[in-house]
């Protein structure tokens, strides 16, 4: 009778060591799923790249940082001041869209269409300029907006705009890996 209850007794508690056991690898496996961290892919090849907003937010001015040097600037009106900086974010904001919907495309080349007010600063890009998808990843500081008031603008690089490859000029560093690209501490 003593055997028959210890039998009983051990498949019991096995039963309720593996119900425990079974408990613990589904609810491990859950928590391991979950945590599946953002990648985000550039053109054709899935280069794993940081995504644009965060590239350009790493080397562009805060908004902070443009009030306050606007703030020393005491020829301009309020209304200029708000002005410059709205110009700003629109242009940052236009930036990270091209840059993103070029993600999901698979565009892997842009050009920077030089705006009147921009061809003062942008003496570091040529009118048939281009840049990589890498260089953005690497060099975010090349994306306009440049300077406060800057008209510049990035665009895809579309294979049927000026098929001649001759035509199209890479922008490139000219001191060694850092682009002559103007402090943003000017108005256009």
């Amino acid at each position: 009778m003593l055997s028959i209850i210890i039998v009983i007794a051990i498949i019991v508690l096995s039963i309720i060591l593996a119900g425990i056991g079974a408990y613990v690898v589904i609810h491990s496996t859950e928590e391991k799923e979950e945590v599946k961290p953002v990648i985000d892919v550039s053109g054709q090849y899935a280069v794993v790249v940081r995504p644009a907003r965060e590239s350009l937010t790493a080397v562009k001015p805060s908004e902070a940082s443009l009030r306050s040097w606007l703030e020393t600037q005491e020829q301009l009106s309020t209304e200029d001041r708000e002005a410059y900086i709205r110009n700003w974010n629109a242009t940052l904001e236009e930036t990270i869209k091209t840059i993103d919907e070029g993600d999901k495309n698979g565009i892997a080349t842009y050009r920077v269409e030089i705006g009147e007010k921009g061809k003062k600063y942008c003496t570091f890009i040529n009118e048939d300029n281009f840049i990589t998808r890498e260089q953005i990843r690497n060099h975010a500081e090349i994306l306009p907006p440049y300077v406060l008031g800057c008209d510049c603008r990035l665009l895809p690089k579309q294979p049927w705009e000026n098929p001649s490859k001759a035509g199209w000029k890479a922008i490139m560093p000219t001191h060694g890996s850092s682009y002559d690209v103007p402090d943003w501490r000017q108005l256009a």
